[in-house]
């Protein structure tokens, strides 16, 4: 919870009324339209985002990010995009590709990129969320996309402190699919249909996305691809992928699927040891899970957030549909499931060189969140880490409220929480630090140097502070002076709009 504006609310509320037969319940009936805080169009086809795929091992593309008016729930809305639409197009590439995206930015701010999930190089002109791009600057990005990476399903969005909330439940966010994926799967479903369902929610307010003091209690429009209650056409019994992403700014997500279970193929990008199942999946900001569902039997059924709250001190968000499957047509044959997309964490067998210690807290009477007692500063390093070594953090929670922790570059196993050990099934980069509570995880920070950022990713909460500088360095001392000059402003690769893009240097390691 942060920023609470109560007139806004109101306004919201009645709009809601006046459009959608909000009658603040906590569910919603199977005929009833979804709550909505505008006229959004509902029961549309399901569809998805654009989509660029590589070719001979480059996605080269241009993002053009601007402010204008564009389609969500097939009603205009004003607001900021990456090529004029609510999400952005999702990019699909293979191990070893090089991405390569021009980024014009005409927003009158600054802004940058992140590859949300990705083990790439943090500085330069690759995943650096240090970087700032100025308003009116024509800025180059290259991701070499290693050849070990994990397959599955990442996202991209602005990351430019403070301004990360506002951008990104403005527009900036879409998906990145690595492929892969379907291959670990028995041939029977190597076929399968790969759908992306983008989980992306909004407040409007005069026809325009509210981007000022946002309250994330306040009533939200949810949509799937930017589709409010869309309707998905599946054959009865026949097994789907699909790629479950929270790319919100602030809002939680507690997924049931009505009529089956969820198979996890997948959390975070990083395929499972050991393939399992839920009834329930609960994906914070940031969170992706892969998974296999089938419907054995024709019918009509529902995607559903279930209500949920994330304390006393946080937010609760009511029930609401977010897509409606129609399941008809001849039955399919039953096909054997996956029990295995990878090998399983073993951190617990992992010589550990340092135990580092964090503490989550916030004022919420002045908006204020800490890490250690701390304010994120972009000129301060908060830990220096030995490269290819491991270590344990121990992430307590003293707030009333859950916070996402997110790590950037290097995945993490959860090994205990609230002190019980926790049987981990994959690594993974975004975990809920349960109020009052701790969470203990291991990682390894390997063949990357340099700064980059471990924060809360309700984006609102690291806007306001909660969130730190780790550098990896050769010799785990430092930092260096090539990290403390970039951490003070000496941005790589970025010129005029219409000027050539400066040529990425090739950074020397410690």
């Amino acid at each position: 919870m942060h920023l609470r504006r109560r007139h806004l609310a109101q306004l919201l509320v009645l709009s809601c009324l006046a459009t959608a037969g909000c009658n603040g319940a906590d569910t919603e009936t199977e005929s009833a339209p979804v709550a909505a805080t505008f006229a959004a169009q509902q029961g549309r086809p399901f569809g998805e985002p654009a989509v660029l795929r590589s070719r001979g091992g480059r996605l080269k593309t241009k993002f053009t990010v601007d402010e204008g008016t564009f389609a969500v729930g097939g009603v205009p809305v004003r607001g900021k995009s990456y090529q004029g639409a609510f999400i952005g197009p999702t990019l699909r590439v293979r191990p070893g590709d090089t991405i390569e995206i021009r980024l014009v930015n005409r927003l009158g701010e600054p802004t940058n990129l992140h590859e949300h999930g990705f083990h790439v190089s943090p500085i330069g002109i690759s995943d650096n969320v240090l970087r700032t791009m100025p308003a009116g600057t024509d800025n180059a990005v290259r991701i070499r996309v290693r050849r070990d990476i994990a397959p599955g399903t990442y996202w991209y969005h602005s990351h430019q402190h403070p301004m990360a909330e506002e951008q990104v439940f403005s527009g900036l966010a879409g998906i990145i699919i690595v492929e892969g994926l379907t291959e670990r799967l028995p041939r029977s479903l190597q076929r399968v249909p790969d759908r992306v369902l983008a989980l992306k929610d909004l407040q409007v307010q005069n026809g325009a996305i509210v981007d000022r003091n946002i309250d994330s209690g306040a009533p939200t429009t949810r949509t799937v691809n930017g589709l409010v209650d869309p309707v998905l056409r599946v054959r009865t019994n026949q097994a789907q992928l699909l790629r479950l992403a929270n790319i919100s700014a602030d809002i939680w997500y507690r997924l049931v699927l009505d009529g089956t279970h969820f198979s996890v193929l997948a959390e975070d990008a990083n395929p499972t040891g050991r393939v399992w199942s839920a009834g329930e999946l609960l994906l914070p900001p940031g969170k992706r899970y892969d998974v296999l569902v089938r419907w054995p039997r024709p019918g009509t059924y529902r995607l559903r957030t279930l209500r949920y709250s994330t304390g006393p001190a946080g937010d609760t968000y009511p029930e609401r549909r977010l897509a409606t499957v129609q399941v008809a047509g001849a039955r399919a044959a039953d096909v054997p499931w996956p029990r295995s997309m990878g090998p399983l964490p073993h951190f617990q067998r992992a010589r550990i060189a340092h135990v580092r210690h964090l503490t989550f807290s916030e004022n919420q009477a002045t908006n204020r969140f800490f890490i250690n007692g701390r304010q994120f500063d972009a000129s301060r390093v908060d830990e220096v880490v030995k490269l290819n070594t491991n270590e344990e953090w121990v992430v307590r929670n003293k707030t009333r409220e859950q916070h996402p922790l997110h790590i950037h570059v290097n995945d993490f196993q959860v090994m205990s929480i609230n002190g019980k050990a926790y049987p981990a099934r994959s690594l993974q980069d975004t975990v809920p630090l349960p109020r009052g509570g701790a969470v203990r995880i291991r990682m390894r920070f390997r063949n990357f140097l340099g700064p980059y950022v471990y924060h809360c990713h309700i984006l609102g909460h690291e806007d306001a502070g909660m969130m730190g500088v780790v550098d990896v360095t050769r010799s785990g001392r430092g930092p260096s002076g090539r990290t403390l000059r970039a951490l003070h402003g000496m941005h790589v690769g970025v010129s005029p709009v219409g000027a050539r893009a400066a040529r990425p240097g090739a950074p020397r390691a410690r």
